[in-house]
């Protein structure tokens, strides 16, 4: 009999497009895990929360079942007030045949489906993606701290699972820390890159002159004043294009609002390009047409969109801020920075563009280096946890 798991991700449906509202890399890990899963023979389904709308025989691309399901008022609902719903949630999960395994994503997941995997007597696996306590130590400016419930939370939910997944080393470490759960009860299971989307050969953006780029959503943490400024301190005459692709996250118009100022300041008109969140195919071909990404993140978990820019051949200017240190490999798939003065910043932007001969060869090792990331070893990495849980 195939292992039934469960993937909850109660605050955003791994159908959304990364870069809007609440939408980024977990959605993308979600669905590259959950197929990958799928292909190596584990019957898996992903459950969200329903906001209307949605098909009810919903896929992913690669055919992983998608179930939303009923949790407060139809339509979107501030992430703060998600707890309130989490008892609902669980309550409509516990209406599903059982699964042996539930994996939980996020903190608010955990708290809606712990007590269900409890009551099946089916393992808690849990995945924070981010941790509050983290987030908090290395707060951007003009943003809001993560509230004392979360932190108690994914304490409580750390402690209470069978076994948590971090993402890297650095994010092992901080949750055994923030949590005071021993080592054995936190291990790390590395991301994966879709190599049949993102690689050097294919389509690509075409545009009047060289650019560099930032995939991100439009909120503090995620720094793009950095890349601005940075940017300002580049000669005119040498300057690329910066153009940044994603929507502003919920709550943090003004602050999109205040990089349209800075650009206005310190740029040139042409410098910079706002694009929308885009879709995975434009997103590659984004990666594949641009210099450099960009990721001047205040705090990252990982960084997925840094694999995928060197899975394109792309390399990537990164602060060295928690996980991006393990996701950027320095000197193969890119350069890590340490600190956030923007002078430094754009010495090493410079630098690295003015060398085309040196580009090209961190091109090719980022691409090497990407392309030996899969999901098929995250999954089966994964999937040794799982049947080790379940005493297999």
């Amino acid at each position: 009999m195939n292992t039934r798991v469960a993937l909850v991700s109660l605050h955003t449906s791994p159908l959304e497009q990364p870069g809007s509202g609440d939408a980024g890399g977990m959605n993308v890990y979600l669905v590259g895990l959950a197929e990958a899963l799928a292909a190596s023979g584990v019957e898996v389904e992903l459950l969200t929360r329903a906001v209307g709308g949605e098909h009810p025989d919903a896929r992913t691309p690669g055919g992983v079942p998608v179930r939303a399901l009923p949790a407060g008022p139809v339509g979107a609902v501030p992430k703060g007030r998600l707890t309130d719903l989490a008892p609902e949630f669980g309550r409509a999960m516990s209406q599903l045949p059982r699964f042996d395994v539930v994996h939980s994503h996020y903190w608010l997941s955990g708290l809606a489906a712990l007590p269900v995997a409890d009551a099946w007597g089916a393992p808690h696996v849990l995945s924070l993606h981010t941790l509050g306590a983290l987030k908090n130590a290395r707060l951007a400016p003009g943003d809001s701290a993560e509230p004392a419930a979360r932190i108690e939370g994914e304490r409580m939910l750390v402690r209470a699972s069978a076994l948590t997944v971090a993402a890297t080393q650095a994010e092992r470490n901080a949750i055994v820390e923030a949590t005071d759960a021993g080592l054995e009860a936190v291990t790390v299971v590395p991301p994966g890159v879709d190599t049949s989307l993102f690689h050097p050969d294919g389509s690509v953006v075409t545009r009047a002159r060289p650019f560099v780029l930032v995939l991100a959503r439009i909120q503090p943490l995620k720094g793009i004043d950095l890349a601005i400024t940075a940017l300002a301190r580049i000669p005119a005459a040498e300057r690329p294009m910066l153009v940044v692709a994603g929507g502003a996250s919920p709550g943090h118009d003004a602050y999109a609002a205040s990089l349209h100022r800075l650009a206005t300041e310190l740029l040139r008109p042409g410098d910079l390009e706002f694009l929308p969140a885009q879709s995975r195919e434009a997103t590659a071909a984004l990666l594949r047409a641009a210099s450099l990404l960009l990721v001047p993140s205040h705090s990252e978990t990982f960084g997925l969109v840094a694999l995928e820019a060197a899975a394109s051949g792309t390399p990537v200017v990164a602060g060295r801020a928690g996980g991006l240190a393990e996701a950027v490999s320095d000197g193969v798939s890119g350069v890590l920075i340490e600190g956030r003065d923007p002078e430094t910043w754009a010495r090493v932007i410079r630098s690295l563009l003015s060398d085309p001969h040196g580009l090209a060869t961190l091109s090719a090792s980022a691409a090497a280096f990407g392309a030996a990331r899969s999901w098929a070893a995250a999954a089966a990495d994964l999937r040794g946890h799982y049947d080790h849980l379940l005493g297999r």
